[in-house]
């Protein structure tokens, strides 16, 4: 039976919090673990780009676990072997079967159905080859792919191009190029690629005026920030507090921590301040993957389920490209990632007023709560950078 009901999407921050957390040294599960959504992957992929944020300019950064997941989901679909053995261990499943299966799958075919709210999936694949049927098949039906034949050796910028097009057009714009300039060429065979865009208005829009933000190194930056007076859903713990923030309509947890410590009930608030923001993030994969244990696919793996000659077929960059805005009307975000192959709750009893100051550094994260199902998930170092 399907685990939806009714989508119940919702934003959680984490206040005075640091990138080294618990949240991002989890290790993946096991096969069989967590039959609802394998994540923790995709986490540790969040790790990594926090790790290159944090250690280089101290920046912003978001990714989107769950568009990672679908996109490297369906290359599972075309390997066998080895290869397949380890993109299964990254995805968290013990079979394609129990992948195809999983509620994250399900939740990609019915993002389309959600008010402002989509996923598109596309494989291109140069015309001097072939995709097998059950590869199409299951892209199609599990993925919502479409399939394009293309001309790489010769129009291999063009191709580039009608990608970065239609990712643009299912992401309302908000994502021109997640190919760079390039990065496809007369080598590529196949480009496998999705996007995910979600527009969701607050319960309760907040009023709007400036505050002080601490950015690291010391310096204090004055912010368009959302306040309020009204109850909202915060809960204190030894060195953080967090927030929970759902959206209208329930239209959009997650690693355990946050599941464990996202709040569930409403209390009267003092002070309140959270910063407007709205950046872009970009981040290619490969290489943590292979921290991750994902090495085949990259050295000459096993693509023999997605097209006849398959072996020996090498994924050769994966990028992913993230953006987010939220402000005191709601939120809108969107992501991308495109992987290339080369050929050969109710109120309380009245309380003390909580407060949430988010006025340093905080975690962030969009999930679907019915499953856990992490949508995007970021860090705001500083809400003035885009």
């Amino acid at each position: 039976m399907s685990p939806f009901g009714k989508f119940l999407f919702c934003l959680t921050l984490l206040a005075a919090w640091r990138l080294s957390s618990t949240l991002f040294t989890e290790a993946p599960p096991a096969p069989g673990v967590d039959p609802a959504f394998r994540n923790a992957s995709c986490l540790a992929l969040a790790r990594e780009a926090g790790v290159r944020a944090e250690g280089g300019t101290g920046s912003n950064f978001v990714i989107s676990p769950l568009s990672i997941h679908a996109a490297f989901a369906k290359v599972a679909a075309g390997a066998r072997g080895d290869t397949l053995n380890e993109l299964l261990r990254f995805l968290g499943s013990a079979s394609l079967n129990e992948l195809h299966r999983a509620a994250a799958t399900e939740l990609v075919g019915r993002l389309n159905g959600i008010a402002q709210t989509s996923f598109a999936s596309g494989v291109w694949v140069d015309r001097m080859l072939a995709l097998k049927p059950e590869f199409t098949a299951i892209a199609a039906s599990r993925y919502n792919a479409t399939v394009e034949s293309v001309d790489f050796v010769s129009g291999a910028e063009q191709a580039r191009q009608r990608v970065n097009a239609f990712v643009a057009d299912a992401t309302n714009k908000q994502i021109l190029q997640v190919l760079p300039p390039g990065s496809v060429n007369s080598g590529t065979a196949v480009v496998l690629a999705n996007a995910l865009y979600f527009k969701g208005a607050w319960t309760q829009p907040f009023d709007v005026s400036t505050a002080p933000f601490h950015i690291p190194g010391g310096t204090t930056v004055r912010v368009p920030s959302m306040t309020t007076s009204e109850s909202q859903q915060i809960a204190v713990y030894p060195g953080f507090r967090a927030l929970k923030l759902p959206y209208k309509n329930d239209a959009v947890s997650t690693p355990e921590f946050i599941k464990t410590h996202t709040p569930t009930k409403k209390v009267p608030v003092g002070q309140f301040m959270v910063p407007k923001f709205k950046f872009t993030s970009e981040f290619e994969v490969s290489s943590a993957m292979r921290k991750l244990g994902v090495t085949r696919a990259f050295q000459g793996g096993d693509f023999s389920s997605m097209m006849t000659g398959g072996e020996g077929i090498s994924i050769t960059g994966v990028y992913h490209k993230a953006t987010i805005e939220v402000d005191e009307v709601g939120t809108v975000a969107a992501a991308a990632t495109a992987v290339l192959y080369f050929g050969s709750a109710a109120p309380g009893a009245p309380r003390d007023l909580v407060d949430f100051v988010a006025d340093r550094p905080f975690l962030f994260a969009m999930v679907e709560e019915g499953i856990d199902a992490v949508l995007f998930l970021g860090h705001l170092a500083n809400p003035l950078a885009h």
